[in-house]
């Protein structure tokens, strides 16, 4: 008898548990390419992450089709993000066009492959009303839960209650908001150290500090600003080709030297403070991961380049052209791939092709440890390769859909991809 309570009671706990299994099961993980608080700061996958964000109106309601002109424009500037008013969603606040869900998706899918971001301002495109206000972001959480590579943004007199409808309803996405999100939306740009869990809504650090998250309205004034902000201090310091390495014949036919063949004058690193390759005998050598690349100081736009490399088997580098300030350089600008692999078949990643987008015509690189020459000249949109005296590309950027929407200007990045590599005689002609 004493057990008696205990048995009937089992169905209505068995039914609990499932029950609560089922809600478990519902709850949506925080995705390996997601926005996400680190211990310290945003981070976007595995990396930390901070919203360099410019609004660009229009873009959802243009359709899925990615406007990557926008994307690279960003990049080229220094911003990592794209910042949309969220349309679509009904007069009443209780749903939302799937044709604008569906673009939200491409724009995150596209980011991802650029490393970069897109920042979705929920309420942009919504009327005053509170009670609409409420149901439209319970609607957009709803929509959106599973699309965690995007950042979402309330704003408005009611945003901080808001924030915390958005979070109960998708806990896994990112918010930014005056209170109860993830990061808090501010006016100023914070003191040092106190910017990590902040977005500054319409200023930017001009002393380029770049773990602060901010957005910005898209002008030529702005990008400008940017660009500034962002520029290493070899970038604004003189610099003079030392054209003594050079040959005659190189000399009297325009080339300067992008390397003296004894200094990283007139280059910096992606990443400050990282410097991932060393003079060595006449030599640019890889010595140590974490600069991403090193960058010339100056952006070029048409040019012949000359360079020999060598690497080791299976080794991994490249050279980027027309590359942006943040951003993928080898999605935004485009990618010379080099590569240790003379016995592995062509492909749109293996040596003297544009990564990941057109393999090269023929196989030209040397055996692991040679030294190979090569010649890389962009006239417009036009762009030819020879390696070793064979011609790998030959292309009308115009006539690829993918790279049509390229960068023409920019600048030239020899990769840090962890691999051993090694340049020398590298120079360049302005065309």
């Amino acid at each position: 008898m004493r057990f008696s309570g205990l048995r009937f009671c089992l169905p209505a706990v068995v039914a609990a548990l499932v029950l609560l299994s089922g809600c478990v099961s519902q709850s949506v993980p925080i995705g390996k390419d997601d926005f996400r608080m680190g211990r310290l700061g945003l981070r976007k996958g595995d990396k930390d992450f901070s919203i360099h964000a410019v609004t660009v109106p229009g873009l959802i309601e243009a359709g899925p089709k990615v406007d990557l002109p926008v994307l690279a424009r960003i990049g080229e500037s220094g911003g990592n993000t794209v910042c949309v008013d969220l349309p679509g969603i009904s007069a009443d606040g209780k749903s939302i066009d799937p044709k604008v869900v569906e673009t939200v998706v491409a724009y995150a899918q596209r980011c991802k492959g650029q490393y970069m971001g897109i920042l979705i301002r929920v309420l942009g495109k919504v009327a005053d009303d509170p009670a609409v206000r409420a149901r439209a972001v319970v609607t957009v959480a709803k929509a959106l839960k599973k699309e965690g590579r995007a950042a979402y943004w309330i704003d408005g007199p009611d945003a901080a209650e808001l924030a915390k409808k958005f979070k109960k309803t998708a806990a896994n996405l990112l918010v930014a908001a005056p209170a109860n999100g993830d990061l808090a939306t501010v006016d100023a740009v914070p003191p040092k150290g106190e910017g990590l869990r902040k977005l500054v809504v319409g200023n930017l650090p001009d002393d380029g500090r770049r773990e602060i998250n901010f957005v910005m309205p898209a002008d030529d004034a702005v990008y400008a600003r940017m660009d500034k902000a962002f520029m290493d201090p070899v970038e604004r310091a003189p610099w003079t080709p030392d054209n003594s390495v050079l040959s005659e014949q190189d000399r009297n036919n325009g080339f300067i030297a992008l390397f003296d063949g004894k200094t990283l004058n007139g280059w910096f690193s992606r990443t400050p403070g990282v410097m991932s390759y060393a003079a060595k005998d006449g030599c640019l050598e890889w010595v140590r991961g974490g600069s991403g690349a090193i960058v010339t100081r100056d952006r070029y736009d048409n040019f012949i380049l000359r360079f020999d490399w060598k690497i080791k088997k299976d080794g991994n580098s490249g050279v980027w052209c027309r590359a942006p300030r943040d951003a993928r350089s080898s999605k935004v600008g485009f990618e010379f791939q080099i590569m240790g692999d003379s016995a592995s078949p062509i492909s749109n990643t293996s040596t003297g092709s544009i990564y990941e987008v057109v393999e090269p015509k023929v196989k030209a690189n040397k055996k692991e440890g040679e030294w190979n020459t090569t010649e890389l000249v962009l006239d417009g949109t036009h762009y030819k390769a020879t390696l070793n005296g064979k011609v790998v590309q030959d292309i009308d950027f115009n006539s690829n859909e993918e790279l049509k929407s390229r960068l023409h200007k920019g600048f030239i990045c020899l990769t840090d991809h962890g691999n051993w590599v090694s340049y020398r005689n590298i120079r360049l002609k302005k065309l």
